[in-house]
């Protein structure tokens, strides 16, 4: 098959080091491995879901008893070319058609049912769909999966039966019938072109000497012999982390999910991504394409699911004259672009490296903001545990850390401007083979929508707790089916306090109640314990969803503060905590006319580059005249200081920040004694 790998950069250099005490999780000769069907298809990175049918004329999500009028069936446009080179356009390398959907109607002429292609306007009748696409694919070099609904309402009622008949009696024949619609089917294809079998639920009509016979190298979805697993959920997220193995008899269900997934599992079954480009339809009618999901949100959702080890499986859906519409498409292609740029050109990049620490250099400083770690996941997982650090004026600071690899993990972090990067894995089930690291500078929207929150796995204590299900720890453990929840009503003043460790700026939160109960809140913070708290944010309410931008602030302590709630006591799935890269914090006042000293240690807590301005009481900013940097109470170097005589200052802080460190400026600003305004800093 034709490769649409992403282009590999020139490799800039590592630094193979030794860890001797890392920690062994296990021996390495158990680790479930993938199979060769299921390396293949994993690789593949970007599928192509293709829904069209009936549906598709009705308007509607199904075609439920399969006595629509064919006769307005008619997609004269069609073209498996086009089909084909859409994928293409953003790096899919299969195409997963659903031959037949819910309501039975079939794509191919088959001899089980006249309800099908033979029955409508298209190529008088004599169309075969599924054969053009196959065709086509083969032409691409893109592999084929395929998706034939086990149901059929002339034998079954309602939706997601398996197979499995209402009439006992005719559960034979219908097994007969159907057993001939995926031989027909796999026989068009060929044996060489089908990557994937594409089970809608399971199915308990035996196929798996069809499957094995005429289609020997694919992987299989929701049967008796499933080996790859829906991730749970129709919006292309995987939760991190995301481990592809779990135990064999949670596999043979036939119906296991990401949620059944155990780092310590038996049996190797990777996650798949399903969503559709028009949120919550699969489906095409002229409503929906209002729905279409934005360049933006595909790049979170491949982070997500790409980036978290699965695969992508990203719908389209023709319209009833047969094509993509003109919209979707310039989407995939703008989407694909997006990838490229972002993920296709690193910054340096060391492959194939036995080893538990990688060390990149990456020459001058240059700004990252995404690490992207290889596993050579034909051993299995036998990363368990790594950290991502970066060198940023001769300091190491940790950007990112983790615990599953697999095939792909990408890490977004705020950016720094760093020369030399690294992974150091901390925690191994045997010897670590990582198939490859680099670093990007992806677009800044993306790094800090896909950073983990400040306040993430924080310890946190509340004033109040429900029960042992329901603590404080569960409001920041970046899971949102936990909670954290009030005793009741006789607590009247409930607060989560978090501790994140060291003072970190934040100018951004983001909470989600169960229920719409909190009335007036406060978002607190301080510096050590027995200082008195400061207000960062004070809102009005929660509710299912709610975030909020504000001034940057710096603390080590953050209390979530609820003033006042109705009802039985409020229950919170999450709280965030963020920085925004454009923020300024607001760190004192000043006063012209003489030269001033601005104490800058509280804000400036870890070693990197800030900018700081003076701004007018009219919002101006004031040129500064003469600056001098002091650390520690000694002058720095000017190579720490630019931009004497601007509206703003730029400073590096290269010695690491500890206990009692000092930063501080003395200026001169260039206006009248009478002038004052506010001292302003951000990273």
């Amino acid at each position: 098959m034709k490769s649409t790998a992403l282009p590999i950069a020139i490799y800039l250099g590592f630094t193979l080091i030794s860890s001797p005490g890392i920690r062994a999780a296990g021996s390495n000769a158990h680790l479930a491995r993938p199979s060769a069907n299921q390396y293949a298809w994993h690789e593949q990175e970007r599928i192509m879901f293709v829904h069209f049918g009936v549906a598709t004329w009705e308007g509607t999500e199904y075609d439920k008893d399969g006595k629509t009028d064919l006769s307005k069936m008619n997609p004269a446009g069609f073209n498996a070319e086009e089909i084909c080179a859409t994928a293409q356009s953003w790096g899919a390398r299969q195409i997963l058609l659903v031959c037949k959907h819910v309501g039975g109607f079939c794509w191919w002429p088959t001899e089980t049912t006249d309800y099908c292609v033979r029955s409508i306007p298209w190529q008088g009748g004599k169309g075969n769909l599924v054969k053009e696409v196959a065709d086509a694919c083969r032409r691409h070099g893109l592999a084929m999966g395929i998706y034939v609904y086990s149901d059929d309402p002339r034998y079954t009622s309602g939706i997601g039966n398996g197979g499995k008949t209402d009439d006992p009696a005719k559960q034979e024949e219908w097994n007969r019938l159907l057993r001939k619609q995926w031989e027909e089917v796999l026989t068009l294809c060929g044996p060489d072109l089908v990557r994937e079998i594409w089970f809608d639920g399971s199915c308990i009509v035996p196929l798996t000497d069809i499957i094995q016979r005429l289609a020997p190298d694919a992987v299989v979805l929701q049967s008796p012999i499933t080996n790859i697993r829906w991730v749970g959920n129709e919006a292309g997220i995987a939760r991190d982390p995301n481990w592809n193995t779990l135990m064999g008899s949670a596999l043979k269900s036939g119906v296991a999910t990401q949620d059944h997934s155990d780092p310590a599992g038996d049996t190797w079954a990777p996650v798949e991504c399903d969503v559709p480009l028009y949120n919550h339809n699969w489906f095409w009618n002229p409503g929906n394409e209002r729905k279409r999901l934005s360049v933006a949100q595909l790049l979170d959702i491949y982070v997500k699911s790409a980036g978290r080890g699965s695969v992508l499986l990203l719908n389209s859906t023709p319209n009833t004259d047969g094509r993509i519409p003109d919209g979707d498409r310039a989407c995939y292609l703008e989407f694909g672009q997006a990838l490229e740029r972002n993920f296709g050109h690193p910054l340096a990049v060391a492959t194939k490296v036995a080893g538990r620490d990688i060390e990149l250099d990456l020459g001058d400083s240059v700004k990252i903001n995404c690490a992207d770690l290889w596993e050579d996941y034909r051993l299995g997982h036998r990363i368990r545990g790594y950290v991502i650090e970066g060198r940023v004026n001769g300091a190491w600071i940790k950007l990112a850390q983790g615990t599953a690899v697999g095939r792909r993990k990408l890490d977004l972090f705020a950016p720094v401007t760093a020369d030399r990067v690294r992974v150091r894995v901390t925690d191994a089930a045997g010897e670590p083979v990582i198939r490859r690291f680099q670093v990007h500078r992806v677009d800044a929207a993306l790094a800090e929508g896909n950073a983990p929150p400040l306040s993430q796995n924080a310890p946190a204590k509340a004033s109040t707790v429900h029960s042992a299900p329901y603590e404080a720890r569960f409001l920041v453990d970046g899971d949102p089916q936990t909670r954290w929840s009030v005793i009741g009503p006789e607590d009247t003043d409930p607060w989560v306090e978090i501790d994140l460790g060291r003072p970190r700026k934040f100018a951004r939160a983001s909470a989600n109640e169960l229920d719409d109960r909190i009335r007036k809140f406060r978002i607190e913070f301080r510096d050590a314990e027995g200082e008195p708290w400061r207000i960062a944010y004070q809102g009005q309410g929660i509710g299912g969803s709610w975030s909020a931008d504000f001034d940057r602030v710096t603390g080590r302590f953050v209390r979530l503060h609820i003033l006042e709630y109705v009802g039985p006591g409020p229950t919170l799935w999450e709280f965030q905590l963020r920085d925004r890269p454009e923020a300024w914090e607001t760190i004192g006042g000043w006063q012209g006319g003489k030269e001033m000293a601005v104490d800058l240690s509280r804000v400036v807590c870890e070693a990197g580059q800030y900018e700081v301005r003076f701004l007018a009481a009219d919002g101006k900013p004031l040129t500064v005249g003469r600056a001098v940097l002091l650390f520690e109470g000694r002058e720095a170097e000017s190579v720490f200081l630019s931009g004497v005589r601007t509206e703003v200052l730029k400073l590096n802080r290269t010695q690491a920040i500890g206990e009692g460190a000092s930063t501080a400026l003395r200026v001169t600003l260039d206006g009248s004694s009478s002038a004052k305004g506010v001292v302003q800093i951000r990273p």
